[in-house]
């Protein structure tokens, strides 16, 4: 994890648009180059008829992209140790999509930002792991009946 004081600036918003990541579930992947990172995950149950429909027999992935991506890790902590996360205290919530508003990390680390990448931070909170990312936007890019479609729609994405 990497170390940082979480001043009172950091502001965590749930994005409650997105599917959440299901409890249980432990086979996230990523997809990453030098401009854009994509995450995949399995979604939540609660999120089926929302974003669905799914037969009986799919496990739905969604994809999440990350353009002009400049940082991103998938890692500690777990659920169960999410209290130790330095945004915790901030509001982070388990297996939820947040963005981190007046992200003190991206302040501290791109002091300069650039008009046309702007830095926005966003962090997922899955089973096993936490994943991190700071890029220009978040985007829904799918969600779809099984990892193998997600992961096929993932590697079409950089070409």
């Amino acid at each position: 994890m990497l170390l940082r004081k979480t001043p009172q600036t950091d502001m965590v918003v749930l994005l409650d648009s997105y599917p959440r990541p299901a409890s249980g579930a432990t086979d996230p992947f990523i997809v990453a180059n030098e401009r854009q990172v994509a995450l995949a995950y399995r979604i939540a149950p609660i999120d089926f008829e929302r974003f669905g429909p799914f037969g009986d027999d799919d496990e739905p992935f969604c994809l999440l992209l990350f353009p002009w991506a400049a940082f991103h890790r998938l890692g500690p902590p777990n659920d169960e140790g999410l209290g130790a996360h330095p945004l915790a205290a901030a509001g982070l919530k388990w297996y939820s999509v947040h963005e981190i508003v007046n992200s003190s990390f991206v302040a501290f680390q791109w002091k300069v930002v650039s008009p046309h990448h702007a830095r926005r931070h966003f962090v997922i909170t899955l089973q096993d792991s936490t994943f991190e990312c700071v890029a220009t936007d978040c985007v829904l890019g799918g969600v779809y009946g099984s990892d193998d479609i997600a992961r096929r729609e993932a590697s079409t994405r950089f070409h």
